[in-house]
């Protein structure tokens, strides 16, 4: 690997401090010479590479773990890519490998995914990475050296958002690469100009709660409601939350939305319509990570919401996901939420890497089962039928086991409500019942659901 050039005759910002590797200017001006003086035919490639859940490392062992972890594959890389023309650290956890000779990129990123699941021993600790890999080749959809490093990280972003490992760079891509640079930007925009209205949980021009039911089968009765928030835009129309909430957290700007989301909700929530015996319905509301990395200010937020709006600490469900790396700073929090009285959900249970220890160790009252648990139950594949039935049973005898309550997501079918009935199920939420509303037709769903018709049928 030659990278000597870049390091001898270059300032601090072409080389990587942690690594020595070439950094994003180094790489970057590195391929501005290579359009330069490029030699017409002659191949050239270039791999970006993202370390999954890297994030999470992070924040159960701490950055100086971690900063030794990117050093150690850095020399790895270096090692194993001897004949790269260059290994760069472009920032973070991201890497980038520049080949100049006729290479099979298919082998090359399959010996990026071997050496990263090759375990790490460091400090009495053993890591397995994974990797995500965007790809880009000189060519008729990548015309200049200069356009590599975006081709590959547009490509590397669309594996990322498609859940999949390697992902090659094709010419469509650059369209939806632009479209969700615009989205980003108008979604900063849309936080800037509303950011007195988000922080007084006011008014929103662009932003809606709306609230999905979640029902008790067994009283049938509205046992909650679940807040979920909705971006309609201005020009666009609405975005989907699977769009924008992870933008949200990657420009660091899901605080400021979870923030007025909590504050909406828990004033809707006090207009919600009792029930006859005057039991107001519950509120669940979703708790980013990424607000957990300031413990003290959700804690705070999560008091003054309550103190606003006068509801019930009780009647506050807090979702967090099965996914959240949880540090002790974090688990004291919880605590604390507790002990004001509020109520701690797992979100998508079943569907992370440690379920079993997450139900063991983390403070819940709630477990709420995934969709994908239950989405084969009265389906035509008899043998996903039962596997689907077997597995939603387990794990509903096990969170009683552990005494916590079971709500089961993403009901769609007659069947699979009877069914987990059957199983002992009483919370569910989905589309038989209803889909997210707004908060008045929320306001006649829990009065209509709440007094069936005499003789009516209980869905």
């Amino acid at each position: 690997m030659n990278i000597e050039p870049l390091i001898a005759h270059s300032e601090a910002p072409r080389v990587d401090a942690l690594t020595g590797l070439a950094s994003r200017v180094g790489l970057e001006e590195h391929l501005a010479d290579l359009s330069a003086a490029h030699p017409p035919g002659q191949p050239l490639s270039l791999l970006a590479l993202e370390l999954s859940r890297f994030g999470h490392v992070n924040d159960s062992m701490g950055a100086e773990l971690g900063n030794r972890i990117i050093a150690l594959v850095a020399r790895r890389l270096t090692k194993l890519f001897a004949h790269a023309a260059i290994v760069a650290r472009t920032h973070g956890n991201h890497f980038c490998l520049l080949f100049k000779d006729t290479v099979d990129l298919h082998e090359q990123i399959a010996l990026v995914q071997d050496f990263t699941q090759r375990p790490i021993a460091l400090s009495g600790e053993v890591i397995v990475l994974s990797v995500r890999v965007g790809a880009a080749e000189l060519g008729d959809m990548v015309e200049t050296p200069s356009g590599l490093l975006h081709a590959a990280e547009v490509a590397l972003h669309r594996a990322k958002r498609e859940g999949i490992k390697r992902q090659f760079f094709q010419s469509d891509q650059t369209s939806e690469a632009r479209l969700a640079q615009q989205l980003e930007n108008d979604l900063r925009v849309s936080l800037f100009t509303h950011h007195a209205e988000l922080h007084r949980a006011i008014t929103n021009r662009e932003f809606q709660v709306l609230y999905q039911p979640i029902v008790d089968t067994q009283t049938h009765q509205v046992h909650a409601v679940e807040a979920l928030i909705r971006w309609h835009h201005p020009r666009r129309g609405l975005i989907p939350p699977m769009d924008f909430i992870p933008m949200a957290e990657q420009i660091q700007v899901m605080d400021v939305l979870g923030s007025w989301v909590l504050r909406r909700a828990c004033l809707d929530a006090m207009t919600l319509p009792c029930d006859a015996t005057g039991v107001r319905p519950g509120l669940s509301v979703n708790v980013s990570p990424i607000q957990f990395a300031e413990p003290g200010v959700l804690l705070s937020t999560v008091k003054q919401a309550l103190s606003d709006s006068g509801l019930e600490p009780a009647l506050l469900k807090l979702e967090i996901t099965e996914s959240l790396s949880l540090s002790a700073t974090k688990f004291g929090v919880l605590d604390e939420l507790r002990a004001l009285g509020c109520q701690i959900a797992m979100d998508d249970f079943g569907t992370g890497y440690s379920s079993l220890t997450q139900l063991n160790v983390v403070p819940l009252d709630y477990v709420k089962l995934d969709q994908s648990f239950i989405s084969h139950i009265g389906g035509p594949d008899p043998v996903e039928d039962q596997r689907s039935d077997r597995m939603t049973r387990l794990v509903l005898s096990l969170a009683k086991a552990l005494d916590l309550t079971s709500i089961v997501e993403g009901i769609e079918t007659e069947v699979q409500r009877d069914r987990l009935r059957q199983h002992g199920a009483r919370l569910m939420q989905g589309y038989l019942f209803a889909r997210p509303l707004p908060l008045e037709d929320v306001h006649e769903f829990i009065t209509r659901f709440n007094q069936p018709a005499q003789g009516e049928e209980h869905v």
